[in-house]
């Protein structure tokens, strides 16, 4: 691995460390912990009603999650949020709360998906 590309890795690590303190608590509230009590990475599969099935990798402790569509992954930020969860990028959000998941990218027509069992 080259300087440069160590050095854009600890960045990103950087910024997932700030934004880690952002409230929000991605899909169900059954999710795993580890010993410490913080909540656990994890992914979660949805079922989309007007697209193609297509998952999200949550890392909570980093306050990123990773967006599984097409064979195509896309990380997004946490954001604040009322209720529920948010994450975003330039061009793709995602809220939810509970197993419901809408998804928005770019100009498309929203994905409304629910989480598989």
């Amino acid at each position: 691995m080259d300087m440069r590309t160590m050095a854009a890795h600890a960045a990103a690590l950087a910024v997932a460390g700030l934004v880690a303190g952002c409230a929000a608590t991605p899909v169900a509230a059954d999710r795993p912990v580890t010993n410490d009590g913080s909540p656990q990475d994890r992914e979660v599969a949805f079922t989309c009603s007007n697209g193609p099935d297509l998952s999200v990798r949550f890392f909570p402790a980093q306050g990123v999650a990773v967006l599984v569509r097409g064979g195509q992954t896309t990380e997004l930020q946490q954001e604040p949020s009322g209720s529920g969860f948010v994450y975003a990028s330039r061009t793709t959000t995602i809220r939810g709360k509970g197993d419901d998941l809408t998804v928005e990218i770019g100009r498309m027509a929203p994905l409304q998906c629910k989480a598989k069992p």
